[in-house]
């Protein structure tokens, strides 16, 4: 599997502030995770140490971090890690797996906030800036992915084929409803297309960094009419 396909790559140093997968915090102060169910100790604690291996591996890679770096960071002893997963891959691919769920999600809110009668171009614009969103403002766990991927073992690449491969087929599917519709040009494989979109998208999270000149905004808009004008059907 190439890596267009593989990561959803290359260095980054997100705010360590974005999204994570901890515990909400209820009206009355508790632990919740959003839909009113209370979190039990033991799962906040393994949310605890995804969120710190999510923030250490998006700025330093899966090489550069280790166990004891994770512990240290979700203010735990190193042994208690063994507790909630048997070896440092097992966080590793818990991490980009929540990282491909977060970049999901992300898209499949804006698609849904847009509607489905939208024009097929109008669907993968949203869908566009809502996957720039995700790299560089809203999750460390869609950078860790996007860094760390190649460099993971391979068990752990293996187990992520599936999910990898449906978010490149999300893609290809926007690609396709917009040839479908005449909003965008026909006369390109879809496929070859989403991967090479995909690889674009994942190199901001390299060379972006918030608060320069370029608001995310207008980074994220810009991409989108870039993609859009080399894809719009000639006029008749």
């Amino acid at each position: 599997m190439d890596s267009t396909e593989a990561a959803i790559g290359s260095s980054a140093q997100p705010d360590p502030t974005n999204n994570s997968v901890a515990a909400d915090v209820d009206e009355n102060g508790g632990n919740g995770n959003g839909n009113g169910r209370r979190i039990r100790k033991g799962e906040r604690s393994r949310m605890r140490i995804l969120d710190a291996a999510a923030r250490l591996l998006s700025c330093r890679g899966y090489a550069a971090t280790t166990l004891t770096d994770i512990a240290g960071a979700a203010e735990m002893q190193a042994g208690s890690l063994y507790y909630h997963f048997d070896s440092k891959d097992a966080i590793v691919e818990e991490v980009l797996s929540v990282g491909i769920d977060h970049a999901r999600g992300a898209i499949n809110a804006a698609l849904e906030a847009l509607g489905s009668e939208a024009k097929g171009s109008d669907r993968l614009a949203e869908a566009i800036v809502a996957y720039v969103n995700c790299i560089v403002a809203e999750s460390n766990f869609t950078v860790a992915n996007i860094r760390c991927y190649n460099e993971s073992p391979p068990q752990t690449r293996q187990s992520l084929t599936v999910p990898l491969r449906d978010f490149t087929n999300l893609w290809v599917g926007l690609l396709a409803e917009g040839q479908s519709d005449g909003s965008l040009r026909d006369d390109a494989n879809a496929r070859v297309l989403a991967r090479i979109m995909i690889s674009g998208l994942n190199s901001l999270a390299s060379w972006y960094r918030p608060g320069g000149e370029l608001r995310l905004e207008d980074l994220a808009r810009q991409f989108a009419e870039l993609v859009l004008t080399g894809l719009l059907p000639d006029p008749q």
